[in-house]
């Protein structure tokens, strides 16, 4: 298919954020596909004020909140709706949604942690480095408490090597399996012997229980330390093959050709292992506005709450709610299921995930009363879209929900519903107020229901 101008804008804010409001598509298209990129990577030149302050505000609340005498810790829900918030109102998209993929990648989860702020610190990390240079990353996470604590890493001792890190470090962050070797795992684990966390110091480096002996790892003698294992690991060929394959999947789609895979991959290298450099070939690929890419990988349960609050104009987050929907849909943030993360792709699909999605949906569309500043507001969607008949209303949100990307058959099914009933001149739909808030309800829920919506 040929996409038209704003079909293809909305599909890059989906890939390089969350999707977007009318007014921030129609701000992007204003400044043209290759503006609009530039944009989206060079986000430190974008004023996030509004959106900094808001956060810092929510953090102070969740300490100011926070009962010492019941819980050793603060709540975990407070820094996930202060993430969410972010993800909803700032200004830089491609950095909430890069900080989303280093969180997914370096798998953490607080079920094991214990520690909210140390999720939260880590979380931190992830936006400073979410375009920056790949070893720099890898370096601080190394070094980041809460995956010390998460890997076992003060049980990683001279006499007595703990391997969870180093195993993780290949197996599912640099490397991938069948790229090193059992000896290379127990090798790389005496070299980061004595990375120890303290809870009030953070990182800590015990020389006295650190094996400073020679270390044959990955094909390289020397008395190798944890940086110079990192080191060796990103002089691998399959290091950056690794890392833009899961990049590729995460913005464009889940089956990438070897040879595309190649490209990115030397341009990663040649780069210096610059992010940037490397997400940038990505957006502006072939394979990124290709037909397969369009509408083509299914949105996690963060990016369809997100993108449909941004869709529908809405810019208060449902609170817990939202959180219990998050859950029951398989994505609690700061609670991966295990150390490779979500099972991404088709598997947020299931009967009873897609149950929840609806529900979801109801919830959002229903809104009334003291939620209505949490959902639809069909007054303000009519005055904005300028929708005067049944027609238009199925027009509009299908433009504004899905690209107008529905068969014949869907959008026909939806002007039947929208026009239910309705015998009167189509010009004066909007004067029965009743008729037209349930059309404009019913219409969105239903364009949200369709397998469509699910895609980015």
């Amino acid at each position: 298919m040929t996409l038209t101008d704003r079909q293809r804008m909305a599909h890059l804010l989906r890939r390089a954020g969350f999707g977007a409001s009318q007014d921030e598509l129609n701000m992007y298209l204003q400044l043209g596909w290759d503006a609009a990129q530039d944009r989206l990577l060079r986000y430190e030149q974008i004023p996030n004020d509004a959106v900094d302050s808001q956060a810092d505000a929510m953090e102070q609340d969740v300490l100011a909140n926070w009962d010492h005498a019941k819980m050793k810790q603060p709540p975990l829900a407070g820094y996930q709706l202060l993430w969410l918030t972010r993800m909803l109102n700032t200004a830089r998209p491609l950095e909430e949604k890069m900080t989303l993929f280093w969180h997914n990648h370096f798998a953490t989860a607080n079920y094991k942690v214990n520690n909210p702020p140390a999720m939260y610190d880590q979380n931190k990390l992830f936006r400073a480095h979410a375009l920056g240079n790949f070893h720099d990353l890898v370096l601080a996470v190394a070094k980041d408490p809460a995956m010390l604590r998460w890997l076992d890493s003060n049980s990683n001792r001279k006499a007595h090597p703990n391997e969870n890190f180093a195993r993780e470090l290949m197996e599912l962050f640099t490397l991938g399996v069948g790229n090193y070797s059992e000896t290379d795992v127990r090798e790389a684990a005496r070299a980061f012997t004595g990375w120890f966390f303290d809870p009030k110091l953070g990182f800590v480096f015990n020389k006295n229980q650190h094996d400073a002996g020679d270390k044959a790892f990955l094909g390289q003698q020397g008395s190798w330390n944890g940086e110079d294992v990192i080191n060796i690991i990103l002089q691998q060929p399959a290091a950056a093959e690794f890392i833009a394959t899961k990049l590729f999947r995460y913005l464009v789609h889940d089956h990438p050709s070897s040879s595309t895979i190649k490209s990115l991959a030397g341009t990663f290298r040649t780069s210096g292992y610059d992010v940037r450099t490397l997400v940038r070939a990505i957006l502006t690929s072939p394979e990124f506005s290709s037909d397969d890419a369009y509408h083509g990988v299914v949105r996690s349960p963060v990016e369809f709450f997100i993108g449909t609050l941004k869709n529908l104009g809405i810019s208060q987050l449902p609170g817990q709610p939202m959180l219990a929907s998050l859950r029951r849909m398989g994505m609690e943030l700061y609670n991966p299921p295990n150390v490779a993360g979500w099972d991404w792709g088709t598997s947020w699909i299931s009967s009873a995930t897609q149950l929840e999605r609806l529900a979801a949906a109801m919830s959002l569309t229903s809104a009334r009363g003291d939620n209505q500043q949490y959902g639809l507001d069909p007054v303000a969607f009519l005055t904005a879209s300028g929708a005067q008949t049944p027609d238009d209303v199925v027009n509009r949100l299908l433009g504004v929900l899905v690209d107008g990307d529905v068969s014949g058959y869907v959008r026909s099914a939806l002007l039947d519903y929208a026009r239910n009933g309705y015998s009167g001149d189509p010009t004066s739909f909007t004067a029965d107020a009743t008729r037209a808030d349930r059309a404009v309800r019913g219409t969105a829920h239903l364009i949200m229901s369709t397998p469509v919506y699910q895609m980015a």
